[in-house]
């Protein structure tokens, strides 16, 4: 099994690397991609289009690592295997949800990484959308991967998309010892990237 926990500007060297030299022969391959998977959607096609040079698509996984948080995992438990919950938390019982996403530190040594990916890119587009999905979402016909997948789509295809005048983008300030965005060390000079959204 190989992670890739690496920038996604070095997935396709990184792969074709592993490919070339470090594949079992005798036992199984599974490829793990930590989000973000490319920058915009041509460029996570064509980082998409690469890897499926190199290894079978069933055996590559995209992940977002917040879903392995124990507060997320418990919403999943929470959601679907509770008596008591499960049949109320739908939307004839449910009028209204508020998701905030929440950090009590600023942008701490991740500044190089936000200056290249965003925040919206990082957390919105990722953490808030995953957090969405399983609060919203039907229960899927099963616990698998392609009937969560289903049930995500069903929610999320109505859906409009979002423009810029659709939200409010910031940068962190300094405060509680917290340097703020701009202070950071290994910046441009004018760095206008957003950190909070």
């Amino acid at each position: 099994m190989f992670y890739f926990a690496v920038p996604p500007s070095v997935f396709v060297a990184a792969s074709k690397s592993i490919a070339a030299a470090c594949l079992s022969h005798t036992g199984w391959n599974r490829f793990i991609y930590e989000k973000p998977f490319g920058v915009d959607l041509e460029s996570a096609t064509k980082l998409n289009s690469e890897l499926l040079k190199l290894f079978d698509d069933k055996h590559i996984f995209r992940i977002d690592h917040y879903l392995g948080k124990e507060m997320v995992q418990n919403m999943l438990v929470c959601r679907f295997a509770n008596e008591v919950y499960e049949p109320l938390w739908n939307r004839q019982h449910v009028s209204s949800v508020t998701i905030a996403f929440k950090e009590d530190f600023g942008i701490e040594g991740r500044a190089g990484y936000f200056e290249h990916i965003g925040l919206a890119r990082d957390v919105m587009q990722n953490h808030v959308m995953q957090m969405l999905a399983m609060t919203a979402t039907e229960t899927p016909v099963a616990p698998a991967g392609a009937d969560i997948h289903d049930e995500r789509t069903k929610l999320f295809r109505p859906c409009p998309q979002l423009s810029i005048q659709d939200t409010v983008v910031r940068q962190h300030g300094a405060g509680g010892g917290a340097k703020a965005s701009v202070e950071q060390t290994g910046l441009r000079q004018r760095w206008e990237t957003p950190t909070l959204t």
